[in-house]
């Protein structure tokens, strides 16, 4: 659920025409639409609050309704039944990420940078649904129990196979190689692969994340190197793939994740 510009002028209606469209070739509809222009969709047992101002954004600069298709596709992830019972949802607990500039509301949430925020997941098969804090209350788990859940299962998807390097003139490259593509992010915030990373390359380590499924790994010693290589990658990836996240540089320490650095997607 990205956020998208109030609808201002009759230009912009496209966007919006399309949304609705979208959601009721899906069986959804907008019930209301309040004054600041947030849209309300009921969504399984869930009331979702949307703001088109992001896709709006997206759709003035690329002309590509593949931006709203995947609002629609991530308003759709919801609609997941999530077990009443902690025991039978604990295994399929992630971590996942979204803008910061969203409204997160009851949503169990962290920031970790100015650009996004951590969010936990109940993922079935390709399905995500945000955990909201009436989940927990129902599982009766704290958060800590959560993001011990999430850690574990994010850990349980890795191996040292799993964890690629290539080498450019000497320099490392890693890539993490799992099944499930859009648990990277997850996998690179685990503590198994902080564990890993550290006999492998040392501690502190880069990365990029600028989609969900997409990510790359270099040590401190490569840092100069890589940083002025990736640029275009991230920036291409970030605006043409789906699922956007940053175009930081993040610093992996032991305890926390620093932003360094941050590439421009201006032309």
């Amino acid at each position: 659920m990205r956020k998208l510009f109030k609808r201002q002028n009759i230009k912009e209606d496209y966007v919006l025409d399309k949304f609705k469209e979208e959601l009721e070739r899906n069986g959804l509809s907008i019930n209301s639409v309040d004054a600041e222009g947030y849209c309300y969709i009921e969504v399984g047992e869930q009331n979702l609050k949307i703001s088109l101002e992001n896709t709006r954004r997206d759709f003035e600069r690329d002309k590509d309704d593949n931006v709203i298709l995947d609002l629609i596709d991530t308003i759709l992830a919801y609609d997941i039944n999530i077990p009443e019972k902690w025991e039978d949802a604990k295994d399929k607990i992630f971590l996942s990420f979204y803008i910061s500039d969203f409204d997160f509301e009851e949503i169990i949430n962290e920031r970790v940078t100015d650009d996004f925020n951590k969010v936990y997941v109940y993922s079935d098969g390709n399905k995500f649904t945000w955990i909201s804090k009436t989940d927990i209350e129902t599982w009766n788990i704290s958060t800590q129990e959560l993001k011990k859940a999430a850690n574990e299962n994010a850990g349980s998807l890795l191996s040292e196979e799993n964890l690629v390097f290539d080498d450019f003139d000497g320099h490392k490259l890693g890539r993490i190689d799992i099944e499930r593509t859009s648990l990277k992010g997850a996998v690179l915030f685990c503590s198994k692969l902080t564990d890993i990373l550290n006999e492998k390359i040392g501690l502190p380590f880069y990365a990029v994340l600028p989609v969900r499924d997409f990510c790359y790994i270099f040590p401190e010693c490569d840092l100069d190197y890589f940083s002025a290589r990736l640029g275009s990658t991230v920036t291409d990836e970030f605006v043409n793939s789906g699922y956007p996240i940053t175009t930081e540089i993040l610093k992996f320490t032991e305890n926390e994740v620093i932003p360094i650095g941050k590439y421009s997607t201006d032309n």
